[in-house]
Order: C-alpha cells, then sequence, then structure tokens
C-alpha cells in the first residue's frame, strides 16, 4: 500500500529478458512509479519481501521458477493477498490465461506491451488497490472510506414506492438533505436519458427474478453536471421468496470511466491527428469484413502516402510536419461524406468515425462502405488529390504536398484484412513509382512485382559481401582530337540468381532501403583502387567520375568517408570527380552548398550530371562550386537536325563558359553529332559513338 500521496508507487518487475526491464526504466519512472527489476522467481519473492512494492508484473515463462509458481509463492507470503499482480504473456491463449487468474494474477497483459496504456491501468490499479485496503482497515471507519469511494446506499419498499437515500447519495446528485424528498419517479429523473430504459430493465429483471446484478450508467445532478455511477442491485425476499424490497448501493465512479476512457484514447487513437490508429482500423476493417461477407457487399480502401512530407519534416522539424498532419487529418475528415464513412465501433467512449485512420507517419487508410461500384474509388481518389493538393500555411511557411494512393477492393483483391492492406499498399507504390501524386487500382500484376522486389531486395544486402558488384567504365574523349582524357565509373550487379543487372534495375531500390549508402562507398573505393591501379600503368592523369546520391552526401560521415578512401588509395583528388544532379542542387541549397564545399576542400572536382532537364535557378548556380556541367542526351539526340536542340545545346555551353564550367556532352551516338559539337565550345563527349560502358579488360584494350 502507498504510505504517502509523495511517494511513488514501487512496480516489482519479475522477468529475465533484460529488454522488458530497459522499457520500463525508460516508461515508469516518468509515469511516477518507482522500478525494482528482478531476473527470476527466486530473487523476485526476496526483492518482494524486503522491498514490499505496491504493484508486481510477472512474466510467465522463467527460469528456476516460472510465472504461475511465483505468483502462488507471493500469495502465500503475509499481506501477499493484497498486492495487485500482473501476468505477462506474449499470447492470449485462454488456458494459460485462465491458469494465470488460478495462480492469484489480479489482471494479464500482452507482449510486446504498450506501456502508455500499461502506465494507466498500473496507476489505476494502485489507486483501486489502496481504495479497497483503506476500506479493509476498520469497520470503525467504514462511514469515511463510503464518503471516499464516493459510495451510497439506498433501499427502495416496492411495496410502498418509499425510496431512502444515505447522505452519500444526495450528494452524488447534489440533492438538498433537507427539503428533497427521493422517490422512485424523481430517480428516475437523474438518470441519463439514453440510459434509461437499461436502468428500468435491469431493475425489472432483479424484481422479477429476484437476484443481484450490477449496472454503469450516466446521471444528470440538480446542478447540470454529468456522473457516470456503478450501481449494485439486490433482491430482499422473505420465507417464501416473496419479494419484500430492493437494496443496494451507488458509487460515483466519473473518474475512473475518464481513465478508462483516456487508456481506450491511448490504446485506439493516433496521439498526434487523433484519428483512429492501425489497432482501432483493423477491429473495424474486420467487422466490415465480416458484414460485407454476409450480405454481398463491395468495399474499398485507399491506402495513402504523402508526397513530399519528409522534406517538410526533415526542413521545418517534426511540430511543423506534426502541424502538417493534423491539417491533412482534418482535411480528410472533413471531405468525405457521410456515405463513404465505415460504421462506428461500438465502444463506451464518444464514438468518432474511423472511415479514416493514421496507419504511421505519413501514411492513411480510408475505407468505403458499400460501393455500388468499384469505379466510385476512383472519383474519392480523385477528390483527396484536389483537398490535400491545396497549399497548406504552417505559421510562416507555406507548403505545398502531394499524395499517392493505392486502391484494393473487397473481395476481389482479398478477402482478409491482412491481403487487403498489403494490396493497397503494393497499389500505392505503384502509383508513387510512376510519377507521384496519382492513384492506382491494385491487380496481380503488381503483386508478382512486388514479390521480384522483395527477392532483389534480399539478395541486395549481401551483393556487396559476395563481391557481386561490378564497375563498368564508359570512356571520355577530347572533342577535337578524341583523345581519351576520362572515364564514367558505371554501377553493376552481377547476380548468380537475377542475372546481369544495370542500374535502371536496382538503384532506385536500393535508395529507398538505404543500400545506396553501402554500394556507393563501394563505388567510390572500387574507383580509387583502379585509378592507383592506371596510374602505375601510365594513366594517372585519367580522370574518373563517379555519381553520387542525395542520400550519400546527407550522411553525417560522408566527407570523413571520402577523405580517407582518398588517402588510404593514395590517389591525387584532383582526378575524381563526383556527379550531381540539379534536382540535389535544388532540395536543400544551404546544406548541399556546404557539403559541396568540404568536397572541394578535398581537392575533388564536382560536375553537374544530366544537366538541362532539372530546372536550375541560375543565381543557385553559381553560387556552388562546381567545375563542369554534362549535356544531356536528351538534347544531343536530336543534334543536329532539330533547331530547338540545338538552340539550348548552344545555351547551355554559352552559360557554362560565362560560369567558366566545363561541358561535356553525353550520349553522342553518330558521326554528325559530334561534327556538330566539334563546332561549338563543348570540352569533351561521351557516347556509343566512342564506346559502350566497358569492362576493365576492354576499357584497357580501348586506351
Amino acid at each position: 500500500m502507498n504510505d504517502s500521496l509523495n511517494q511513488n508507487p514501487r512496480v516489482l518487475i519479475i522477468d529475465d529478458d533484460q529488454t522488458v526491464h530497459l522499457w520500463a526504466a525508460r516508461h515508469l519512472p516518468g509515469a511516477g512509479f518507482a522500478l525494482i527489476s528482478s531476473y527470476d522467481g527466486v530473487q523476485g519473492l526476496a526483492e518482494y519481501k524486503t522491498q514490499k512494492p505496491d504493484i508486481v508484473l510477472v512474466d510467465i515463462e522463467m527460469p528456476l521458477m516460472d510465472g504461475f509458481e511465483t505468483c502462488r509463492e507471493i500469495r502465500a507470503l503475509p499481506n501477499g493477498d493484497d498486492v495487485p499482480l500482473v501476468m505477462m504473456t506474449v499470447t492470449e491463449d485462454e488456458e494459460r490465461i485462465a491458469q494465470a487468474y488460478a495462480s492469484g494474477a489480479t489482471d494479464f497483459t500482452i507482449k510486446p506491451i504498450n506501456w502508455g496504456v500499461l502506465c494507466q491501468r498500473l496507476h489505476y490499479m494502485v489507486k483501486a488497490n489502496d481504495n479497497l485496503q483503506k476500506l479493509e482497515q476498520s469497520e470503525l471507519r467504514l462511514s469515511k472510506a463510503k464518503e471516499l469511494a464516493k459510495l451510497g446506499d439506498w433501499e427502495w419498499q416496492v411495496d410502498t414506492n418509499n425510496l431512502f437515500w444515505s447522505d452519500e447519495v444526495y450528494s452524488l446528485v447534489e440533492a438538498d438533505l433537507e427539503t428533497f424528498i427521493p422517490d422512485i419517479n424523481n430517480f428516475w429523473n437523474f438518470i441519463r436519458l439514453t440510459d434509461l430504459p437499461y436502468v428500468k430493465h435491469n431493475i425489472r429483471k432483479a424484481i422479477k427474478n429476484k437476484t443481484t446484478n450490477n449496472i454503469e450508467f450516466g446521471i444528470i445532478t440538480t446542478t447540470g453536471k454529468e456522473r457516470f455511477v456503478l450501481q449494485h442491485i439486490q433482491a430482499v425476499t422473505g420465507n417464501r421468496r416473496q419479494l419484500k424490497n430492493l437494496i443496494g448501493t451507488i458509487q460515483d465512479i466519473t473518474e475512473r470511466k475518464a481513465q478508462e476512457n483516456k487508456i481506450l484514447q491511448l490504446a485506439f487513437y493516433d496521439e498526434v491527428t487523433q484519428l483512429p490508429n492501425r489497432l482501432f482500423f483493423l477491429k473495424n476493417l474486420a467487422s466490415t469484413i465480416a458484414l460485407s461477407r454476409r450480405h454481398g457487399w463491395t468495399f474499398a480502401l485507399l491506402f495513402l502516402d504523402l508526397d513530399g512530407f519528409k522534406g517538410v519534416n526533415d526542413t521545418y522539424g517534426h511540430l511543423t510536419g506534426d502541424q502538417l498532419l493534423q491539417e491533412i487529418s482534418g482535411r480528410l475528415k472533413d471531405g468525405l461524406r457521410c456515405s463513404d464513412l465505415a460504421t462506428r465501433l461500438d465502444m463506451e467512449v464518444q464514438e468518432k468515425s474511423v472511415g479514416v485512420a493514421r496507419l504511421g507517419g505519413d501514411e492513411f487508410i480510408i475505407l468505403l462502405n458499400a460501393l455500388a461500384y468499384p469505379e466510385n474509388a476512383a472519383t474519392v481518389a480523385e477528390r483527396i488529390h484536389r483537398w490535400i493538393n491545396e497549399p497548406v500555411k504552417l505559421k510562416e511557411h507555406l507548403v505545398h504536398i502531394g499524395v499517392s494512393i493505392g486502391i484494393a477492393i473487397y473481395p476481389q483483391d482479398g478477402e482478409d484484412s491482412e491481403t487487403l492492406l498489403k494490396n493497397a499498399d503494393i497499389a500505392m507504390y505503384h502509383a508513387k513509382k510512376l510519377g507521384k501524386g496519382n492513384y492506382q487500382f491494385f491487380h496481380e500484376g503488381m503483386a508478382l512485382r512486388a514479390k521480384k522486389r522483395l527477392e532483389m531486395e534480399t539478395y541486395m544486402f549481401l551483393a556487396a559481401s559476395k563481391n557481386e558488384l561490378l564497375l563498368y567504365y564508359q570512356p571520355v574523349n577530347d572533342v577535337e582530337s578524341g583523345k581519351l582524357i576520362g572515364a564514367e565509373a558505371l554501377l553493376r550487379w552481377n547476380s548468380p540468381i537475377l542475372g546481369f543487372l544495370l542500374p535502371i534495375d536496382f538503384i532506385s531500390l536500393a535508395e529507398e532501403n538505404g543500400m545506396i549508402n553501402q554500394f556507393g562507398e563501394w563505388a567510390l573505393r572500387s574507383a580509387c583502387r583502379q585509378h592507383r591501379s592506371w596510374s602505375e600503368k601510365g594513366l594517372g592523369n585519367l580522370a574518373i567520375s563517379v555519381n553520387l546520391s542525395s542520400l550519400q552526401i546527407n550522411q553525417s560521415m560522408f566527407i570523413t568517408m571520402v577523405a580517407n578512401v582518398i588517402q588510404e588509395y593514395e590517389v591525387n583528388p584532383k582526378y575524381i570527380t563526383f556527379e550531381i544532379t540539379e534536382s540535389m542542387i535544388m532540395a536543400d541549397t544551404e546544406n548541399m552548398l556546404t557539403k559541396l564545399r568540404e568536397l572541394k576542400n578535398l581537392g575533388i572536382k564536382l560536375s553537374v550530371d544530366d544537366f538541362g532537364t532539372g530546372y536550375s535557378s541560375l543565381r543557385y548556380l553559381n553560387r556552388f562550386p562546381l567545375d563542369a556541367l554534362k549535356i544531356d542526351r536528351s538534347f544531343v539526340k536530336d543534334l543536329p537536325k532539330s533547331t530547338d536542340a540545338s538552340a539550348i545545346v548552344n545555351a547551355i555551353l554559352a552559360l557554362a563558359k560565362a560560369l567558366k564550367l566545363i561541358t561535356i556532352a553525353e550520349g553522342v551516338e553518330t558521326s554528325q553529332q559530334l561534327a556538330f559539337l566539334r563546332n561549338t565550345t563543348c570540352n569533351a563527349v561521351q557516347g556509343y559513338y566512342f564506346a559502350k560502358p566497358l569492362s576493365v579488360a576492354d576499357f584497357q584494350q580501348y586506351w
């Protein structure tokens, strides 16, 4: 029992899993508890005897002494009957739970533990246990205990209709003890209208069956306050079981109901948006599937992923990101028609629509009930695009984001919750792959591609360690003399399972799962190692360019890694060029400017790849420490016959000259293209006219 209001309740955790103790140490002290840790039942019993905790959590599966035996041993100790004891289990197996209660458990919780919910339950258990012990301390303090528990008693003489209340009941309904005369009719008047049929039904049942029952309902006091009460009803009978009267107690449980509602809120609703969370949505989805199966209905799941949310979060911070999520969730709730919303889950809290839920991060899910035609889901998806595409004002920032939507239809795309969610997610991924800002219905071909993607990802994690990665080198030649002056290092993956793969086959996946960092470091090391080898063969002035991803350069240790690799292979950094894209420069100019200056300080050269396709701001371009521009092949391929392509190439060359940058034309495939470029200020060329990307052996033959 807690002896002082200022003393934190002590929680004894008995579990051989150290992770549980680590999580407990993170959550319990902040929730107002003192933690006592034991790692087996024997140690736990010793700690219980010396520490006298206010509540005990026991794992079922433990060495030396399992949770059931530990529980029985605690209950056998002096005062062991009084402490709340919660069993921890990884499964809701009915037999084990029954065994836990038989061993003396007060309650149980499922692993992995939702610590926010558990802390609320522990507070309630400790408080309830304190109240119970106070009630049991002494019969002499019974009236005080009733006052503390807000517990009143009553008697209704059914024959005479007389009703008697204790002082606590007067206080509960805020009626005047001196002037108010209770009877059954004014008792009805205190009951919340929605609960009145329920209360009358249970009283009639007690009278008819001469039984005892407990009911919870809401009342409205004389001052208009709403309270929740627990009422115990007991029929009193004579010798021949004829009904004499009804007696009972009534207790104010408003505070307990508030705690229960708070626990439900934590368990079923997202803290940021107040939307239903994944758990709540899955419960409702299961109910919807059962109802739709019974009636032959069709419904749709819309899986939403915000486009550009990560950039907002990274640029302006998580607080602004949370505000954006709140705005988007509000637009979704306000925009969806009532007929589009899912049925409400019957709970003892204020009902909220679960037509839209937040699954986590920037992912939302919408359930469209009873569709007349699956195509109607597309209409809703188009509306959602309009709602979300409207700019969002967040303090001084005006933010534009989009949304990619995947649609799965019941029952054709799945007949259970897991399959429907998975297929809606797959469809969303394909929508995003098509350029973001659109929606896609699921079809079986998507599932096959997703399976192949997962298979590729599995092998990808082992590609570098199994020496399956290769660098191919495409020559870069002087435009006038045709002399070899450099090479672009291009990554290849020679998988014994998947075959010989080009970057277009796997780089985007590597960027999504973070493997691009490992691949990028491998490519840089291989290029530097190769440059050193070629230097020893007399090609020390050959420049090698390596493509760089924004994910790589944003790593905190990227600059250090580059410096270490150059030093390790003793490469002159002026012969190493990093190729970056225009979109990388424009995405985060200040951060990128800092990183590029650090690379320049190492002596590395910088080139903008595919120039002309990324809509660079000339003001920004002039600020960056660049050495070269690579003219995108989409402009070169139409030379010289296209006047538009010629004008664009000449404009890029003029810009580069003004900025004192070297120019390299990519994708040169014909003598006519080369002849045109030789009549300009272009410095170098690269393309199939000279050579395709070559293996190391073929490249050495080429030079």
